[in-house]
């Protein structure tokens, strides 16, 4: 053979081989990126303790890496597919004020406890079932340690059973209550707090008085539930430290009553309420306080919102 064809038969086998090294490269990498699987990732940020109004609740703010369902289950059901509630989609990024309305056939117990439910993200499947609408391909988003993306809040629901409704108390239908209308709304036992009968509350007086309205199951305690709901219905105003264990001294999971007045002593609460600043509380001042209190935007009536935040606290007194 001459020198020539020795020559191209040695580039023709160079080149051969350098092909192959290019396929098997490019072969290598399309496996890779088949490899590569995106895990779905979501967020979730929804208040504790709402009231459920017109059959709804809000979550705050759903962020999430992929279109995907936000959908809420009863407490203890976190691991099941029996939701509560409509699944709601929400796109890629960020969604703010997401409501959830809830079946007609929920089974709530109510009362001055709530229910608890859960809230909960799936991932719309982008290749299997029907995209757009919630089905089984459709799985939990997890995060760390497999866990599921979820919260846990407390809901409080109306109960029209005892005649307890916004509208039996706005008696001139103007869709507020005003000063003269809220004294309605709640129990007002007032000669029984001014234990002293002088005609009014005092500073031991109104903080005994505080104590025993939080105290729902009246076991001259206040629970961490019963410390959020009552932060979140009345006295959110006077504490600068929302954490329950800051009051809890002695760490034993409840609020005596001594920690309780120790705990709200340097607050502005009962000097708030003393309008003439005579160290006692008359009854037309309490009413007040309490009016302020609820008329959380001030303007000087109360609308079904802030009776809706209220009244489920307020009925256990």
């Amino acid at each position: 053979m001459s020198s020539l064809s020795k020559n191209f038969s040695k580039y023709l086998m160079y080149f051969a081989l350098m092909l192959f090294a290019v396929g098997f490269t490019s072969c290598s990498n399309d496996d890779d990126v088949d490899d590569l699987i995106v895990e779905p990732t979501g967020s979730i940020v929804v208040q504790d303790n709402q009231t459920v109004n017109d059959g709804q609740i809000t979550i705050s703010n759903v962020t999430v890496g992929q279109d995907s369902w936000v959908v809420a289950v009863m407490g203890g059901d976190e691991s099941t597919n029996n939701f509560i509630t409509e699944p709601v989609m929400v796109d890629e990024g960020s969604n703010s004020d997401v409501q959830l309305t809830f079946n007609d056939d929920v089974n709530f117990t109510g009362g001055e406890a709530g229910d608890e439910i859960s809230i909960k993200l799936y991932a719309d499947n982008a290749t299997q079932g029907t995209q757009g609408t919630w089905d089984t391909f459709d799985d939990p988003i997890r995060g760390a340690n497999n866990t599921l993306v979820m919260e846990t809040i407390t809901v409080f629901v109306e109960d029209d059973s005892n005649g307890q409704a916004f509208s039996d108390f706005d008696t001139n239908e103007d869709g507020f209550l005003d000063a003269d209308e809220i004294g309605d709304t709640y129990q007002n036992d007032f000669t029984t707090w001014d234990v002293d009968a002088d005609g009014g509350l005092n500073e031991d007086e109104f903080y005994a008085t505080t104590f025993g309205n939080t105290d729902v199951d009246n076991d001259d305690l206040i629970s961490e539930d019963e410390w959020n709901q009552g932060y979140a219905s009345m006295y959110g105003n006077y504490s600068e430290d929302t954490d329950f264990a800051t009051f809890d001294t002695d760490a034993d999971g409840s609020l005596s009553s001594e920690e309780w007045r120790t705990g709200f002593g340097e607050s502005t609460w009962f000097t708030t309420y003393d309008a003439d600043a005579d160290t006692s509380l008359t009854e037309d001042e309490w009413n007040t306080g309490i009016f302020n209190d609820w008329d959380t935007d001030a303007d000087g009536m109360i609308s079904e919102d802030e009776y809706n935040t209220y009244s489920p606290y307020s009925n256990n007194w």
